[in-house]
């Protein structure tokens, strides 16, 4: 027999992945009993054989001894217990170990642990492999990343659904607090009465006399209590906007275009991990922003959704869905034995052009989005830029679907190096490119930035061989004021004319900290 101990006292997600986890075991043949704090509504216990209350508990060992005297009064011979709950951790597992031949653990907070197998799916790109390094014995076993993330088996069969245009979808999982997404709500129903809005809400969910209030004066808006299963409304939603949690492996297996936000611990993850699953479009604390700004960003998305289904088709992770069934697979054999996700599908090959042996240049793309942004705000090129704050994630993930700029980037071996642009615009009637570039590397150096400048102007002199170029430089940036000069850049003093031009196009350069300078111009 197996014995699984949920918690059941912080959300639902615990108890959701361990009764896909019972059902798979239950199907290979085991008898499988959870052990919960709380009683389960009947249709959360649906297809379970035994769930079971545990009394209240003030300390692990506590616990423990109550998982144990449950154990013992309903007769049962345990060969394996297995645990997901944050606040029992190795004291728990050490002492029920005692008594049980097995000990496995859920878990995706990366704690110190004494079992004999670890199953996380948390994705850390490179790093996942190494998640557990000095946590665990090295005779312990570990399943890890999303290919074991134990979801409903409805997302191993997704259908190919035709997506609703102009539908929204939000959730907070199984509870959450409903009142800062409900202003969001009224904003986007008010502002675009063409959307039609699926508001899920869970069993444990606070706060939502609002929705239901608005759901009276808003005939688009439709309120789905405690649904069975979310599966079929991501398919056909247009964008989902909710907590990330469970749903952001839910949402890769059915490749549904997010905005998402962090209500909870587990819910943090890094962006280039998540962008692994194609999943480019996360703020954790979107929910504290200004209700008019989330509703314009959610309007951009939507107006350029087409972009967004293409980022998810393009993951570099595949969830397949069958996490669960891999993990009871695995529970029911003899031997544990290790298994760590790798990248399933090979990265879109990008076209680009060679500079020198080892570097290359491409043009930018969706998938660029926020390493383009963590490169941007890189306190090694904020200072040096006539806007020298941070760009906000919203701010700019609204720009990105609507700037015209000409952006590449040059990457040594597959790693960003720098970023280039360059934009033509036009002011009183005559023709300027203006430009820019900035590190995504510490190894940049003077020679890789000159390879970049000279590709760059070399391509605007062929494609623009009538346009002068014009820019500003930080005064006390020698390097660039160097590389320029080099370049054919000179100053533009006493040229009223280029001055009006450079200033309109650059508003918050100064002349006090700002260099004007110019190159080429065949109208003169």
């Amino acid at each position: 027999m197996i014995v699984i101990r949920v918690d059941s006292l912080n959300g639902l997600g615990h108890f959701m992945r361990c009764k896909w986890l019972a059902l798979e075991l239950i199907a290979l043949g085991n008898k499988v009993t959870l052990l919960v704090d709380t009683e389960m509504p009947f249709s959360l216990r649906s297809g379970l054989q035994d769930v079971l209350v545990l009394p209240k508990a003030n300390t692990q060992r506590c616990d423990a001894k109550n998982c144990l005297r449950l154990i013992k009064a309903q007769h049962m011979t345990v060969e394996k217990v297995v645990v997901d709950n944050y606040h029992l951790n190795r004291e728990w597992e050490a002492e029920m170990a005692s008594h049980v031949p097995i000990v496995i653990v859920v878990d995706d907070i990366q704690r110190k642990h004494f079992a004999n197998l670890i199953i996380d799916s948390k994705w850390c790109g490179d790093s996942t492999q190494f998640l557990y390094k000095n946590k665990v014995s090295k005779s312990h076993a570990l399943l890890l990343g999303p290919k074991f993330a134990m979801l409903s088996p409805e997302y191993s069969k997704t259908a190919s659904v035709k997506r609703c245009k102009n539908h929204i979808m939000f959730s907070l999982g199984g509870g959450g607090d409903w009142s800062q997404l409900t202003i969001i709500i009224e904003l986007l129903l008010k502002l675009a009465p063409q959307l039609k809005v699926v508001v899920i809400i869970g069993p444990n969910a606070v706060s939502t006399a609002g929705l239901q209030q608005l759901s009276k004066s808003f005939h688009q808006l439709n309120l789905i209590s405690s649904a069975d299963s979310l599966s079929q409304y991501y398919q056909s939603c247009s964008l989902f906007v909710g907590a990330l949690g469970t749903s952001l492996y839910e949402l890769a297996a059915t490749k549904t275009p997010a905005l998402t936000f962090s209500i909870a611990q587990n819910q943090e993850n890094h962006q280039e991990a998540l962008d692994d699953l194609g999943h480019y479009f996360h703020i954790a604390d979107l929910l504290t922003r200004e209700p008019e700004c989330v509703v314009k960003l959610v309007l951009k998305l939507l107006e350029n959704i087409e972009r967004l289904h293409k980022l998810r088709k393009s993951a570099a992770i595949d969830i397949d869905g069958k996490g669960a069934s891999r993990v009871a697979k695995c529970i029911t054999e003899e031997g544990f034995i290790s298994n760590v996700t790798k990248i399933s599908n090979s990265r879109i090959t990008l076209e680009h052009q060679y500079i020198t042996d080892n570097i290359t240049i491409r043009k930018v793309t969706d998938r660029d989005i926020n390493t383009y942004l963590t490169a941007r705000n890189l306190p090694n090129n904020t200072w040096r830029m006539t806007i020298t704050e941070k760009i906000d994630p919203i701010e700019h993930m609204s720009w990105w679907f609507s700037n015209t700029r000409e952006s590449f980037v040059i990457e040594d071996e597959g790693q960003p190096l720098l970023y280039i642009w360059h934009q033509l615009y036009k002011y009183e009637n005559q023709s300027y490119l203006i430009g820019g570039w900035f590190s995504a590397s510490d190894n940049v150096n003077f020679a890789h930035a000159q390879l970049a400048l000279h590709w760059q102007l070399k391509e605007t002199d062929k494609n623009y061989p009538d346009v002068t170029w014009l820019a500003v430089i930080n005064k006390q940036n020698k390097f660039v004021n160097l590389l320029n000069q080099r370049a054919g850049f000179t100053s533009i003093q006493g040229d009223e004319v280029k001055i009006a031009a450079t200033k309109f196009l650059f508003p918050n350069a100064t002349d006090a900290d700002f260099n004007f300078v110019a190159r080429g111009n065949a109208h003169e």
